[in-house]
């Protein structure tokens, strides 16, 4: 697995698309950061840590969110940086994604931070994710 955040957001779309409840990932800090950005805005319902019987290692589980008539809360979920290619932004330059519907994640000297949390701050970083 080259790209961490990539694999995440994959299985997050297949799970999505399959109509399941829940998905498991291997566990990472960033990918506990960037859920529990996802639950703070609603995108899931909730995540949990879980250790591995087999072998010492950890896994994240999410729960993910729907709607009343099963209608999945993220609509689009995308990668915006790659190993290959990073997109920094700087404060001034954030916009509102979707005209504030969605939302962008950044990594920055501060944390990972949605794009509102950016904005109130004033510091950019680099461009993780974009959810809608």
């Amino acid at each position: 697995m080259t790209y961490p955040i990539s694999d995440m957001i994959i299985r997050i779309k297949n799970a999505y698309k399959a109509g399941k409840e829940k998905v498991s990932m291997p566990y990472s800090g960033l990918k506990e950061n960037i859920c529990g950005i996802l639950k703070r805005e609603g995108f899931i319902e909730d995540y949990s840590i879980e250790n591995a019987d087999v072998v010492s290692t950890k896994n994240i589980d999410i729960k993910l969110a729907y709607f009343e008539s099963k209608k999945p809360t993220i609509i689009d979920i995308k990668t915006t940086s790659t190993p290959g290619i990073r997109f920094y932004k700087k404060a001034k330059d954030i916009r509102p994604f979707k005209n504030g519907l969605g939302m962008e994640i950044f990594s920055t000297s501060s944390g990972i931070l949605s794009d509102v949390e950016c904005k109130e701050k004033k510091i950019g970083g680099l461009s993780l994710i974009k959810v809608f």
